[in-house]
């Protein structure tokens, strides 16, 4: 389940990926397989997957307990070569992230 707290060891990777429209399906189901690929890696937490409306974007928010998972995560896409598939029909721009704040409408932090 994806966790959204702060101060916690979670390690986000939030990527955007810019898509011709009519590759944006093709992406979006390239990065379900991705994750499907390495939630067994131990840390693996989460992983979503966001088409915008305007069929231009796909978001990828994807988490792990700590640097050490994420990095095996990384690396084991690297190493399959599925980083080399989603570079041929898109342009990434990923970025890892800690949270530092978050509210929710029920109010619980």
């Amino acid at each position: 389940m994806t966790t959204i707290h702060v101060d916690q060891k979670v390690i986000t990777q939030i990527n955007v990926f810019e898509v011709d429209p009519r590759d944006q399906d093709a992406l979006a189901s390239l990065l379900i397989e991705s994750a499907r690929h390495t939630c067994d890696i131990q840390g693996w937490i989460s992983a979503s997957v966001h088409k915008s409306l305007d069929g231009k974007r796909v978001t990828n928010y994807a988490q792990a307990a700590g640097q050490a998972s994420m990095e095996a995560i990384l690396g084991k896409l690297r190493k399959d070569g599925i980083f080399e598939r989603i570079q041929q029909i898109s342009k990434p721009s990923p970025g890892l992230y800690v949270c530092v704040f978050s509210l929710s409408a029920d109010r619980t932090h």
